[in-house]
């Protein structure tokens, strides 16, 4: 064994020491930033000849980003015929979590004999699928196994399982790939997918998707006021929802009307005011003037001009402020017709 190598396994082992015995943290919301778990990193393989979807995988420790070795057959295992049998991984359609199989190559195989019994533990691995239903409109990754999420690791002469994060991932299509985005919370998990099918502008899945997202709102902010609960809204869609697809935002707006939040317009104009200055998110004020636009009230019209005024004399981008009076001259078009 190299000094290099004994080194690297010792930083490696404290590492995982430090994780296992951090774990308590979790328990105290203040000090839950300070502990990580197990994770991964999920990278897009490019397009290849008769692969329709190809990612790859490699387990690292959270602070360092070192590679740790998880158990094989967690993952899954290989038949007499070389078919893969999925484990704890899951490759998936998030509306039936039907499993798509594929064609999975392990990455740093390594054999270990623990307490008189033969592991095979990876350090990655990449799955590539020849074929995915035309129907799916958002694939998933599953790694870890149970509820919570736990991997088993190879720790010296042993095995542990610890805890690992996130708990999926969400394949999001984009035009030539897919935009992989963790997400590490059951809750937040249905959001995202809303939000995802919604912007897809397909038909069949929005009714269930502006359903599943007003229900949402009304069980996890509902100890919030009114106001705070449509900004907290707003605040995770700026973060997580898709607001390059135009179909979104007239789903926002049927979710705002399900709500039945009162002076929405001026709570989404304060929300522009909260994304510019110091805090700068160009998204934030997007999904703002958008958001009104979708809206098209009168009040919806009153809160763009405020808006244009605001940004009268600032430093803002052409094509922003263009958006601004595009959206006004839609309302007014609109309004005309009534």
């Amino acid at each position: 064994m190299s000094p290099s190598y004994w080194l690297w396994q010792r930083i490696l082992l404290l590492e995982l020491q430090f994780i296992h015995h951090t774990s308590f943290l979790e328990r105290f919301p203040l000090l839950k930033p300070l502990h990580r778990n197990i994770t991964a990193d999920v990278r897009i393989l490019g397009q290849e000849k008769n692969c329709r979807v190809g990612f790859n995988v490699k387990f690292r420790t959270p602070y360092l980003h070192l590679p740790v070795k998880v158990e094989k057959t967690q993952i899954g295992i290989e038949n007499e015929k070389n078919t893969f049998q999925p484990g704890a991984f899951r490759f998936f359609d998030w509306q039936s979590w039907a499993h798509i199989a594929g064609k999975i190559d392990w990455q740093g195989e390594h054999e270990a004999n623990l307490k008189g019994k033969r592991l095979i533990f990876i350090s990655g691995f990449s799955y590539r699928v020849h074929a995915v239903p035309s129907d799916i409109e958002n694939l998933g990754i599953r790694l870890a196994e149970g509820v919570e999420g736990y991997t088993r690791v190879l720790w010296s002469r042993d095995i542990r399982r610890m805890r690992f994060d996130p708990i999926y991932w969400m394949l999001e299509p984009t035009n030539s790939s897919c935009k992989v985005v963790a997400i590490k919370d059951h809750k937040l998990m249905v959001m995202i997918v809303s939000l995802s099918e919604i912007g897809s502008g397909n038909m069949r899945l929005y009714d269930r998707a502006v359903r599943r997202l007003v229900e949402w709102v009304g069980t996890e902010l509902v100890n919030l006021n009114p106001e705070k609960t449509l900004l907290k809204f707003l605040s995770i869609v700026r973060d997580w929802g898709p607001l390059n697809m135009n179909p979104l935002f007239h789903g926002l707006k049927e979710v705002l009307e399900r709500l039945q939040i009162e002076d929405q317009e001026r709570i989404i104009f304060d929300f522009y005011a909260d994304n510019w200055g110091l805090r700068n998110n160009r998204q934030g004020r997007l999904l703002a003037v958008k958001t009104l636009e979708a809206l098209a009230t009168a009040k919806a019209r009153r809160a763009l001009h405020e808006i244009l005024v605001l940004v009268k004399n600032q430093e803002v981008e052409p094509q922003e402020r263009l958006l601004i009076r595009y959206a006004i001259r839609g309302i007014t078009e609109n309004l005309s017709k009534k």
